[in-house]
């Protein structure tokens, strides 16, 4: 089926959003990062992704409220403005207060999930469901070579520019996707009046909790999303571990951040074109979801039989890789056959508030774990991954068994 001519401008307006978007992530997430665990160390993480629910909750909230009342456009247009002002202030002020990275790594892990859920939400109510799976793979493989792209800077230029400065260098990314996302929208189908009617008069968020409960596959991908970010938040505790005890200058770790995002990034280019055109098109979307956890099981159980560095960098580059490519894409394309209100609404308390409040059911495990596990801290750890794992594989077995219907219509 062949694109129109609108279509297709807002494919590639679609296309370098997304590039600019994950490419100003490549470049703040290793800077963040590198700037926490160097003012709090690593046993600070159960903290602040706990920190992390009220703060995500009181946004999830902010969004579902305005929404209706200001739009899809302006809402991105002020979440850029408010990233661009977090991101130099605390450039700015780190060296005398470097408390301040508090706060700028709680905001840096909601509002990538914000942008992204705007682009994915304006792209599924506009790009028909016929071309999903090779246009989404497409939007995937264009945020990672921005996401590539961006991270060349930390990787080069932390240690002659400092950690701090990498932040404030992220403006000209954002004014750029203010530029790309406003031509974009032109030409979807979520303007105006047409937003406004097919969005539900009830701004309250309680709705979209009450549309997700109500909703199996709403359901399906909560809990999908859940396993998946459980997983992430073992492996990254277990690899900044490692990582504080091996590289203790802080630019130094910008630098190996940045280098480490490179790597995640070229491995996702190349599972997202694998995963949209040879996974989904060759296992059909069922046995793409039994696949994932089935690849993050062997990983983790790597990881557990040869504990070193090393293979825990390796274990975290191909859990981070899938997490960001194949389980991303089959992940959207859940989301194609649902209405407007579950495309805005539910999909902004599953892929943001869920998202990371998931790390923070995960947080306090770990801390109870830190007084009573002591030195097996970090194999226990993995044990639970594998048991997350499980959980994962047993879900998706009782989803697709009872929803055949609901999964011929992702046929391709």
């Amino acid at each position: 089926m062949m694109l129109t001519r609108i279509e297709k401008f807002f494919t590639f307006f679609a296309l370098l959003s997304a590039s600019l978007i994950c490419g100003e992530y490549a470049m703040t997430r290793p800077a963040s990062n590198a700037l926490f665990l160097t003012a709090f160390s690593a046993k600070a993480y159960p903290y602040i992704w706990l920190a992390t629910v009220p703060v995500n909750l009181f946004v999830v909230y902010l969004y579902n409220r305005f929404l209706p009342k200001i739009g899809p456009f302006r809402m991105l247009m002020a979440l850029a403005l408010l990233s661009m002002t977090i991101n130099t202030v605390t450039g700015f002020f780190y060296p005398v207060l470097p408390e301040i990275s508090f706060l700028q790594y709680i905001w840096k892990d909601i509002y990538i999930l914000l942008m992204l859920k705007q682009l994915w939400s304006m792209i599924h109510s506009t790009i028909p469901s016929a071309r999903a799976a090779s246009l989404y793979g497409c939007i995937y493989g264009a945020g990672t070579v921005g996401a590539i792209a961006g991270s060349l800077i930390p990787s080069f230029l932390a240690s002659a520019l400092g950690s701090e400065k990498i932040l404030c260098l992220t403006t000209p990314a954002y004014l750029l996707l203010i530029l790309t996302y406003t031509m974009a929208y032109r030409r979807s189908a979520i303007q105006g009046d047409t937003f406004e009617k097919d969005l539900s008069e009830d701004p309250s968020p309680k709705e979209a909790v009450s549309l997700i409960r109500k909703t199996p596959i709403l359901m399906a991908v909560l809990l999908l999303v859940i396993f998946m970010q459980a997983s992430v938040a073992l492996m990254e505790y277990r690899f900044n571990a490692h990582l504080e005890l091996n590289i203790i200058e802080k630019d130094v770790r910008t630098a190996y951040y940045g280098q480490i995002a490179g790597i995640i990034n070229g491995f996702s280019l190349l599972f997202q074109f694998i995963g949209a055109l040879l996974v989904v098109k060759t296992l059909g979307l069922k046995r793409s979801h039994f696949l994932v956890p089935l690849l993050l099981g062997l990983s983790v159980l790597s990881s557990l039989a040869f504990p070193t560095f090393a293979m825990m960098t390796c274990s975290y580059i191909f859990l981070k890789a899938i997490d960001f490519s194949l389980f991303g894409v089959i992940r959207e394309m859940l989301y194609v056959p649902l209405q407007l209100d579950a495309k805005y609404r539910a999909k902004a308390i599953i892929d943001v508030f869920a998202y990371r409040t998931s790390k923070a059911v995960v947080s306090l495990g770990l801390l109870l774990m830190q007084v009573l596990a002591g030195g097996y801290l970090l194999k226990i750890t993995g044990y639970i991954s594998c048991i997350v794992l499980m959980a994962w594989l047993a879900t998706v077995m009782i989803f697709f068994r009872e929803k055949e219907a609901f999964t011929a219509k992702w046929t391709v």
